[in-house]
């Protein structure tokens, strides 16, 4: 059985969509970074690095998004996009720029106690300069790879459907929206980023 650790965060909603993708049974449980549950001394026993999500498959434990959507694909085959460097390319745009600027922006916009107006303009342009950067592809093609839907678009979607943590709209960026429309219409992806049931990130 495939064991899920995850929680109501982009990064854990890249994996559970991809399970819903894959068809594959899995037992799940809720890690709620709020309450510091990732550090607990059962889930560092999985990642000592004390972060989800975490899937446990085979008897090991696989961890980081990036890495789960891979071994996903790869293992079944699907999502890995015609264009293989191209899917790699979009996915890691997704790994390393849209994610962490929309997480940094979040910081500065809503979690910071005190909030410098440099540190959130700077986090928030980061995020435009991505959102321009995913719109301009967008116009060219209908998913990230150039071709059908690939994991480079599952690493996105839960990302952008945060762009409220940014103090960012869609409307700038008709593509991208038109895009994320699409995206949210696969029922794989509804049913994942309703995983953990009842999950909140507060």
């Amino acid at each position: 059985m495939r064991h899920f650790y995850g929680w109501a965060t982009p990064n854990s909603q890249r994996v559970s969509i991809m399970l819903e993708e894959c068809g594959l049974d899995y037992a799940v449980t809720g890690v709620n970074i709020r309450a510091r549950q990732q550090f607990a001394p059962e889930i560092l026993a999985l990642n000592p690095y004390g972060k989800i999500p975490i899937l446990v498959e085979d008897g090991r434990a696989i961890t980081e998004s990036g890495a789960i959507l891979l071994h996903l694909a790869e293992r079944h085959g699907i999502l890995l996009g015609e264009d293989r460097p191209a899917m790699l390319s979009w996915l890691m745009v997704a790994l390393t720029s849209l994610g962490p600027f929309t997480g940094q922006a979040h910081h500065w916009t809503d979690l910071a106690p005190e909030k410098p107006e440099p540190a959130r303009a700077h986090s928030t342009a980061l995020v435009d300069r991505v959102y321009r950067l995913l719109d301009a592809r967008l116009a060219e093609v209908p998913h990230l790879a150039g071709g059908p839907c690939s994991i480079a678009d599952i690493a996105a979607y839960p990302w952008v459907a945060k762009h409220g943590w940014a103090a960012r709209s869609l409307d700038a960026t008709p593509h991208l929206a038109a895009w994320f429309a699409r995206m949210g219409e696969r029922p794989a992806v509804r049913r994942g980023m309703a995983v953990p049931a009842g999950a909140r990130l507060e």
